[in-house]
Parts: structure tokens; sequence; C-alpha cells
């Protein structure tokens, strides 16, 4: 198979964007600079998908959603990424996103895990440890297998030179030999482990002690099986008849291990079955479990193919095996995995139709987004830890997924024996040289989902880090810097009076921020121009350096952060929409102080918490537009924002608003009674009137 090229992949989706412009009549920019136009949705969670939700119902009011022609998720980005696309998808209309009876059932449920109340809440619960124990037990089913032919073929060994090797155990009772030898193998996995640690986890001793890993792990293995079937056996000879049995057994269990998928063992499908059931519940008649490859089709004659922007759902593909992985170079422990439509790959393994291979053919929209959001796993990118992978895997914390390598694609699903990719997660082995590869959470390389973005020379990029940041350090907006800096020769320039640390990160002395977003400008510095070979006909890089940067874009970043109330409220008399959001963000910090930074951990948001996060959402995307007030924000819904508008707000500071509502509205305010009565972290949230403004 040729290996299709970035540039190759992006000219394609690109030909295909500006058929939807053209249907859509949303033809924008000029031939020479198209103005290419994406939202990235980063991760965190709940948490992110509900301020996602909010920022998104806000934009979608004026179009903006649609105009788009990207957007990119990570994680639980991703879980809104999904609802919009699924539901956009049934509907073919943006029109019926984020309805009250969508968000009443969402908010109802943002314990998607465990999402019923009551009685079913606790029979949730316990069915999901009962399937935890479940599936780590039916995890061990490949180790048992490899533990069981290497017995099973000790045995015939056995009969076969008609007697028991190493007869000196028998002078020992079988319990202490048994000890024994758990002991010295366990003590040697111990050694790995201490030396990797000294030794920070060196290749070089990596690469000496993991074969003696491998050897201990099989031989602690046998000897589970071994006790599991009796323990040692002596004395009588074993008989032909039994060599066959043996031999059987053998075969029988090798044959069982084609049919042991890692995938099918892990909770991957329970936690796509909740994400889907709250997310896409709105898309049903097919839509819920649509195949990746049929979300976007701009040559389709029907709206819903086309109308939703392009999805780029971002994954991390693993890499933690540098010996003798041809592909791999330096310290790279990951690489950006696109699971899109078109095409999914990497630039490392390769890109391949989504369409024509099977495990791709098969991938769905809520299985993309699982994986994108599958945070715990033996392999994280950037921050993998070899212990960590020990303990991961056999407890089967295992959200990764393996899917068959781009590089080793046949038309045909692979034959795999799938006990070994047990051990090459146990062990770290995971790389890009072998038939199936594992990718995980995207976040573990890049969580704004930004980069895929730049590679697509965005002409503007509205990004939301609704990470969890309680310092407000940016660190996932570092990380994305640093990597467009050094890997694409893109410098994110914040303008002077713009720098997020000192608009959004509060001062020393408050616990409130003066801006939710900040405004930076996109420059070129070098790029990969690729040419063909002359001699090899194939593409080959050709950097080109720009003596001074030019600037190829804008980029908009918003933070979950809070801004500090203005005066006290007054009830406007004729109700708002905003009227109607239960409760109020102020008063939830009060109480939450680590709001909005709270716990990734926590992915159980009772009703108060989703609406708090939701709201605080539709205040960002307000104040991203310029909206100051309330009757400002109703007046202007339903206004027709176009990407040259938001360009010349960003760089201009040309109103949005200007001829289509009257500026000389004075702030109104809203004003509503916190209906319920809670406890959160121990503290009682009491009933009480709760004044808001945004």
């Amino acid at each position: 198979m040729d290996k299709i090229s970035l540039n190759y992949l992006i000219n394609k989706e690109k030909e295909q964007l500006r058929q939807r412009r053209k249907k859509l009549n949303m033809e924008h920019g000029t031939p020479d600079q198209e103005n290419w136009f994406g939202i990235a949705l980063s991760g965190g969670g709940i948490r992110s998908a509900t301020i996602n939700m909010g920022i998104l119902k806000t934009l979608n009011k004026f179009g903006i959603v649609q105009q788009a022609d990207y957007m990119s998720s990570v994680s639980g980005g991703g879980y809104t990424h999904s609802y919009v696309q699924g539901t956009v998808k049934k509907e073919g209309s943006f029109d019926k996103l984020f309805t009250d009876e969508q968000i009443g059932a969402m908010r109802q449920h943002g314990e998607y895990l465990t999402p019923r109340k009551g009685l079913g809440k606790l029979g949730n619960t316990l069915l999901l440890t009962i399937a935890f124990v479940v599936s780590w037990a039916m995890s061990m089913v490949g180790p048992l297998i490899i533990g069981g032919i290497l017995y099973y073929l000790y045995l015939i060994i056995i009969g076969l030179l008609g007697t028991m090797p190493f007869e000196w155990i028998n002078f020992y009772p079988a319990n202490e030999v048994i000890w024994w030898i758990m002991m010295i193998a366990g003590g040697m996995l111990i050694v790995h482990f201490i030396v990797n640690i000294v030794f920070n986890f060196s290749l070089r001793v990596s690469k000496d002690f993991n074969y003696i890993e491998l050897g201990m792990t099989a031989l602690l293995l046998t000897v589970y099986a071994w006790v599991a079937v009796g323990g040692f056996k002596g004395g009588d000879r074993i008989s032909s008849g039994q060599i066959l049995d043996y031999a059987i057994n053998m075969v029988l269990l090798f044959l069982i291990g084609f049919f042991t998928n890692p995938n099918a063992l892990s909770f991957h499908r329970f936690y796509r079955k909740q994400l889907a059931d709250l997310f896409l519940s709105f898309a049903r008649n097919n839509f819920d479990n649509i195949a990746l490859k049929d979300i976007f089709n701009a040559n389709s004659e029907k709206k819903e193919d086309y109308i939703a922007p392009y999805p780029i759902i971002n994954t991390c593909l693993n890499l933690l095996n540098p010996d003798g992985d041809e592909v791999f170079k330096g310290t790279k422990t990951s690489d950006y995995f696109l699971l899109s439509p078109l095409y999914c790959g990497s630039k490392l393994v390769g890109y391949v139709p989504t369409n024509r291979y099977v495990d791709y053919q098969q991938m769905t929209l809520p299985a993309a987004v699982t994986i994108s959001a599958a945070a715990v796993n033996p392999g994280m990118g950037m921050y993998s830890n070899k212990m960590l992978s020990v303990l991961m895997t056999m407890f089967n914390a295992r959200l990764g997924f393996w899917i068959s390598n781009p590089r080793k694609l046949i038309s045909t699903r692979a034959i795999v024996w799938w006990p070994i990719y047990f051990f090459r997660e146990l062990l770290g082995r995971i790389g890009s040289s072998n038939k199936m590869i594992n990718i995980s959470d995207g976040g573990h390389i890049e969580n704004l989902g930004v980069y895929e973005l730049l590679r697509r020379k965005c002409r503007l990029i509205i990004a939301v880090d609704a990470g969890e940041d309680k310092k407000y350090d940016f660190p996932d907006l570092s990380n994305m810097l640093i990597r467009a800096r050094n890997e694409l020769g893109i410098e994110i320039r914040f303008r002077m009076d713009e720098q997020p640390e000192d608009l959004i990160r509060p001062k020393p002395t408050q616990i409130y921020s003066q801006k939710r977003y900040a405004i930076a400008d996109i420059y070129q510095w070098w790029e990969d121009k690729k040419v063909i070979d002359p001699v090899t006909q194939k593409e080959k890089s050709n950097i080109v350096n720009y003596a001074e940067p030019k600037k190829v874009g804008t980029f908009v970043y918003l933070k979950s952060s809070v801004l500090a109330p203005k005066g006290k409220p007054v009830l406007s008399e004729d109700g708002s929409e905003l009227e109607r959001l239960k409760y109020g963000t102020y008063k939830y910090k009060i109480y939450h102080p680590d709001f909005p930074h709270e716990s990734t951990a926590d992915q159980f948001f009772d009703e108060i918490q989703w609406e708090a996060y939701y709201q605080l959402g539709q205040f960002i995307g307000a104040d991203v537009l310029g909206i100051e007030d309330l009757t400002m924000y109703e007046e202007a819904c339903g206004s027709h924002i176009s990407v040259e508008e938001l360009i010349n707000w960003f760089d201009n500071k040309q109103d949005l608003f200007a001829g289509k509502v009257a500026m000389s509205l004075k702030p109104p305010s809203a004003e509503v009674e916190l209906e319920s009565t809670k406890k959160r972290d121990g503290v009682p949230v009491v009933q009480e009137e709760v004044r808001y403004q945004m």
C-alpha cells in the first residue's frame, strides 16, 4: 500500500470543504486567501463537555458554528462534538441544537457513568463494580493462555523424556519450591524497575532487562497455571494418550488466543455505550452509532451529509518501543493520530482512506470519541511510565484501543494472536512496527485540538481550553505553543495587551479573572513545502525559511474562568433566555472555590454543577463576541455573523453588532432562585436567591 502523505490528505479535505461552502452559499475569502475557519474543543472530561456546550450554544445563535470549516476535538471536547455531529446529521439543521429538552436531559444525566437516581443509581453502581471484576478476570485470559500453552508443552516434554526434569525438586515440598520460584521471579521483576528508575528509564538498560522481564513473567504465569491444574506431577510415566491430550489442549489454547481481543475485554465498550447514550441520544434512527466514514460527504445530494463542519477527532499513537522499530527515532513517545471521515492515521505510520480498510470502515463516531477520551491506559504518550504501565495492565485499567497499523494494512482484517499484545502493554513494548498499534486519549500529546488546525493553515482558530488548571499555569497552551514552533515552524504570538497571564490569571489578591479570552497572531517562520524527487518520484521534504515571519492567521484563546460580578442586578420585567438558567455562576463558586477547575477525576456532575459550567460556557461565548448585557444578547440573537466579520472583529475591533442592535441599551441583569438544596464536599447549598450578571 502506498503511503498517503499529509499534504495529499489536506488537499482532499479542502476539495470537500469547497464543495460544502458552495452548496451552503458560504463562499468567503478569495482564491488566494480562502479564510479557513476552525473551532477546537479541548479535553477535560464532563467539565470540558459542559463548558463547550454552553460556548457553542452562544456561537450557534449567530450561525458561527455552521460557518466553521473544521471542528477539532480532544477527549471531553469530543463529547460535545459528537452531540453536534450526530444531532445535525439527523435533523439536517443547526436550529435543532441545544433545545431545552436536550439540555434538560443532559443536565439530569451529568453523572453519565452511573446516570440513574435512587435505587437505579445503586443498581448501576453495583453493575459497574461487577463489570470491572468480570472485565479484569477476562483481561487475564491472554496471559493464562500463554501460561497454559507453556504448561502443556512442559508436560509433553516430560512425556517424551520419560522422566521429570530437575528430579532434585522432589527432595523439597512442592509448596516450598513454588514459593521460592515466585519470590525469585518477582524479585527480578522488582530489580528491573528499580534499575530503570535509578537510570531514569534508560533505553539501553530497558533493552537488557526486558528480555529478563519477559522470561520471568512467563515463568510466573507458567507456575500459576501449574498450580491451577494441580501442582507438580511426578511418579508414573505419562502415556502417549496423555501426551496427545496435552497437545490438543495446547493447540486449542493457541487457537483461543486469536479471539481474545483486548478491545473487547477492556472498559472501552462500557465507556462508549455511556457516552453514546447521553450525547447521541438525540440522534436516534441509526445516527447514534453512525460510521465515522459516513459523517461527512460533500458530494452527497442530502444536506445532512455535509451541513456540519468537517470533524477532526484527535487521538495519540503510543510509541514506547524504540528498539527494533525502524520508524521510531529519538525519544519521541507519541504521534498525532487522526480519526476523520476521509482518512485515518498519523504522519509517522501514514494515512489510509477510512472507507477502504476493515478496522477503519467499522469505526463509529462513538468509538472514535471514546478512544479520543481514553485517558487511563498503559500507554499515555508523553505521560507514559513503565511502572505505571505494569499496574494498569494487571488491573485492566485500559481504555486505549488496538487498531490495524496503516503501514501494514491489507484489504482484509489482519490475523492477530492477541495474548502477545497483553505483554506488549505490560512491558511497555508498544511501537509502530507491528500489525496492531495502540491509540489513546488525544490529550496524551496535545490537549487543545489546535495542532491539526494549524497543519491545515486555518486563517481563524477559536480554541476552548477547558482543562483542569487551578493555578492558571496554562500547561496545555504552553505545550501546544512549543510543539507548533518546533514541529511546524509556527509561532503563536499573543498581542501586547492580550497576554493570558495578565488578563485571565487572577491577581494574587483576587479570585476572579479580568477577561475570559485572549487574542494572538499566527506567524509562519518556516514550513516544509514538499517536492517530488525526480529520481524516486516520491515526495521529499523541502524546508523553506522566511527572512521575516509572515502572519498567516488569528488565534482566539478561550479559557474557563470567572469574572467578578458588577453591581447589584435587577430582574428585567420582559424576561430573557438567560433568566431560565437556574443556578448562578458566582454563588456556585462561593461554595466551590476550585470552580471552574474542579478535578477531572470528578466525572459525576449533579444538576447544579452541570448548570454552573454550562452557564459559564454561555457567558464565555457572549464575551468573545463583545456582548456586554442580556438585552443586547437577546436582541442580537438571530444576526448572521460571517467569517470575515469575525476576523475584522478580532483583528481590527470592528463591532460585530453595529447597526444590528441599539447601542444605547442599559446593561440589565437576571435574577433567579436556586431551587435545590444539595450537599457537595460536605457544604450545604441552601435555598436562597442567586443574583448574577454577565
